[in-house]
C-alpha cells in the first residue's frame, strides 16, 4: 500500500495506491512531479484519493503546482533591472552584473523560496523578499544621507543570494549544502568568488559586502557569526526583519482564515497567537 500527499498550489489532498507495484514506488520522489486518476472519496472525514494511476511527469511550470508570489513575475524582473541600472559604483554594478545578470543563477533567483514556511515561502518568493527588502533600503538611504545608496542596495540585493543552494525548489526544504552550511555563509562564499573574478575590486567594498551578507541575521543565536557593524549591514539587518516579520504575519493570518476566535493559532515565527480581531470599524 502506498500513500501519498498530492499538493498544487491550491492545497493538498491525501492519495492512496494499493497493491502498488515496486516499478512504481521505486520511481517516486518527494517533490516530484505526477500524474494521478482515481476516485475521490473519504477517510476519517478527510478527502482522499482512490489511486488507480500514478505516472511520474516532469513539471514544466512549477507555479501551476506551487503556492506562487504575489507579484507579478514581469514586474518583478523589470524592477530588479531597475535597480540593478541605477548603480552608478563601477565595481559595484560589474559584480551584480556578474551575479544576477548571469543566465542560470538568475533562473535559480526567480524560482527560489525566500524560506521553508516563515515567509515568502513560494516560487519566486526569494526575488519578492530581496525587492521588498530593497525598497526599504532605498527609502533608509533617503532618510540617512550618510548611508552610501549604491553599497546599500548591493548587500539588499545580495543578502539571500545563497538561498538559491541552501532550499530546495519543489519542497522548499533544505538541501544538504543548506543544512550543513546555511544560506549566510554560502552567499558570502558566491559574492567572494565573484569578486576574486572581479580585477581591481576595491578591498575595503569587500569587506563591507560579506559583512554585510554574514551579518543580516542581527544577533548569534539568530545564524549570524558576526554582529551587524556598519551602517549598511544595521540597516540591511533591520530591513531583512521588517520585511520577514510582517510578510510572515500576513502569509500566518491567510493560512489561518476561516479559524474561530479573534487569535489566531500560535505563529511560530513569531512566538504568539496573532489578534486579527473583529474589524468592526470598517462598519458604517
Amino acid at each position: 500500500m502506498l500513500r501519498v500527499v498530492l499538493a498544487d498550489n491550491t492545497g493538498t489532498v491525501a492519495g492512496i495506491l494499493f497493491d502498488a507495484p515496486t516499478s512504481v514506488t521505486e520511481a517516486l520522489n518527494v517533490g516530484s512531479g505526477v500524474e494521478v486518476s482515481g476516485r475521490v472519496g473519504e477517510f476519517k472525514d478527510q478527502l482522499q484519493i482512490g489511486l488507480e494511476r500514478l505516472v511520474p511527469v516532469t513539471i514544466e511550470n512549477l507555479a501551476e503546482f506551487l503556492p506562487a508570489a504575489q507579484r507579478p513575475q514581469a514586474e518583478m524582473l523589470a524592477e530588479l533591472d531597475a535597480l540593478l541600472a541605477d548603480i552608478s559604483n563601477p565595481h559595484l554594478n560589474r559584480l551584480l552584473t556578474m551575479l544576477l545578470d548571469d543566465v542560470n543563477l538568475r533562473h535559480l533567483f526567480i524560482l527560489a523560496p525566500a524560506s521553508k514556511v516563515n515567509h515568502h515561502a513560494c516560487v519566486g518568493g526569494l526575488l519578492e523578499h530581496t525587492l521588498s527588502v530593497s525598497r526599504l533600503v532605498v527609502t533608509a538611504c533617503d532618510l540617512y544621507p550618510s548611508l552610501d545608496r549604491d553599497l546599500a542596495i548591493t548587500v539588499a540585493l545580495l543578502h539571500d543570494i545563497g538561498k538559491v543552494r541552501a532550499y530546495n525548489p519543489m519542497t522548499f526544504g533544505f538541501t544538504e549544502e543548506g543544512a550543513l552550511w546555511s544560506h549566510l555563509y554560502i552567499g558570502a562564499a558566491m559574492v567572494e568568488q565573484a569578486i576574486a573574478n572581479c580585477p581591481g575590486f576595491p578591498p575595503e567594498l569587500r569587506l563591507r559586502i560579506v559583512h554585510a551578507i554574514l551579518a543580516h541575521h542581527g544577533r548569534l543565536e539568530n545564524g549570524s557569526p558576526v554582529l551587524p557593524m556598519t551602517l549598511e549591514a544595521i540597516v540591511l539587518h533591520y530591513a531583512d526583519n521588517l520585511d520577514g516579520d510582517a510578510r510572515g504575519a500576513i502569509d500566518h493570518l491567510q493560512r489561518d482564515e476561516g479559524s474561530p476566535g479573534t487569535f489566531t493559532e500560535r505563529s511560530l515565527m513569531h512566538d504568539t497567537k496573532l489578534y486579527r480581531g473583529e474589524r468592526t470599524w470598517d462598519d458604517d
